[in-house]
């Protein structure tokens, strides 16, 4: 066959195989230019507020300079966590960004809790390959500070956010931790069956939030602390000059102006009634009670003093033990009165 003619016939094949190489290259070029084109600042800005909105911690600020695993004390940032948190975030809108170079800011408008807020966002251009689209990150993620300050009395055992375990500080103090708008849960964990936690919640609006928590006194503790006292009560006139170890000693003596005198007799004649006040930590007198003393000497035959009296007791529990101790003695005067014998001048009047 000619040459000619064989060129003649393979003439439309290089035309087309030209063609489909120029309409390629072609489109690979839109392409790449349509690859090399970021989303607006404004989309990735919407995106990171609906994702916080939806629960979404960990990839809302994997759209930040900021992600999730590289806070310290980061649990608060957490799916676990922020999806189980009250966050009320709604209505997400964007509001006007201007872009300057690889720069963006603008604003972000939502509600939280039906209260109308504004966000700055402020963005970065990212640009990770070649042949990989820039994305914008966020570069000032809302991530604000609570501070956790545990004030047990060094009851508890344990913290925790929604159900997850925090670390607790040494003793009682502080801990700062990070968080995404909402609210949180907190409460701590006690072992003491005289105690009980008492959960707190804390709203998370702005750059700081702080939470105090603290124990409150179980009704086992309130009935063993006035059974304590009343056995330490009874127990102080269990003999007349008083028992050796009655803590109440100095206080009953100090109600009459007296000292240890052996020639002087105790007795309660009228039992007080007692209550624990969990505010103040304390058993006290509801109802006065009543002692009687009987005082004699060589000269003058015995006389009677009779006191109202009230009680007042600090509770602690220190080893998982009760401990009462008098408040300032323990035992106050609410009136006394002189019952003489066959003298009167041995009443001082």
């Amino acid at each position: 066959m000619p040459a000619d003619t064989i060129r003649r016939r393979r003439a439309p094949w290089i035309i087309t195989v030209v063609a489909v190489v120029v309409i390629a290259a072609a489109v690979a070029a839109v392409g790449w230019v349509r690859l090399q084109r970021p989303p607006a600042p404004a989309q990735t800005a919407i995106q990171f507020w609906q994702l916080l909105a939806d629960g979404h911690a960990q990839d809302a600020l994997a759209l930040t300079t900021t992600p999730a695993d590289s806070v310290p004390n980061g649990l608060l940032l957490s799916d676990a966590v922020y999806g189980k948190a009250d966050r009320g975030i709604a209505h997400v809108t964007s509001g006007r960004f201007t872009q300057h170079d690889d720069s963006a800011s603008g604003t972000v408008s939502y509600t939280q809790h039906g209260t109308a807020h504004t966000a700055k966002v402020e963005l970065q251009l990212v640009r990770s390959g070649y042949f990989t689209r820039p994305t914008w990150q966020i570069t000032n993620a809302p991530i604000a500070r609570v501070d956790v300050t545990v004030a047990s009395g060094k009851q508890a055992d344990s913290l925790a956010v929604e159900g997850r375990s925090l670390p607790l500080p040494g003793g009682d103090g502080t801990l700062a931790v990070p968080a995404l708008p909402g609210t949180y849960r907190f409460a701590l964990g006690v072992s003491n069956k005289f105690f009980a936690p008492v959960p707190q919640q804390v709203a998370v609006t702005g750059a700081r939030a702080a939470v105090t928590l603290g124990v409150k006194p179980s009704d086992k503790l309130g009935r063993q602390s006035v059974a304590a006292a009343t056995a330490l009560v009874n127990g102080c006139f269990a003999q007349p000059s008083l028992a050796p170890d009655c803590s109440l000693a100095q206080g009953i003596r100090n109600v009459f102006n007296l000292q240890a005198e052996t020639t002087v007799s105790y007795q309660l004649t009228r039992a007080p009634q007692l209550a624990f006040d969990a505010q103040a930590m304390q058993v006290k007198s509801t109802r006065d009670g009543e002692i009687t003393t009987t005082q004699s000497d060589a000269i003058n035959a015995p006389f009677h003093n009779v006191a109202d009296v009230s009680f007042a007791l600090d509770v602690a529990v220190t080893d998982g033990k009760i401990v009462l101790t008098p408040d300032q003695g323990g035992v106050f005067n609410t009136d006394t009165v002189c019952v003489p014998g066959t003298h009167q001048a041995a009443c001082g009047t």
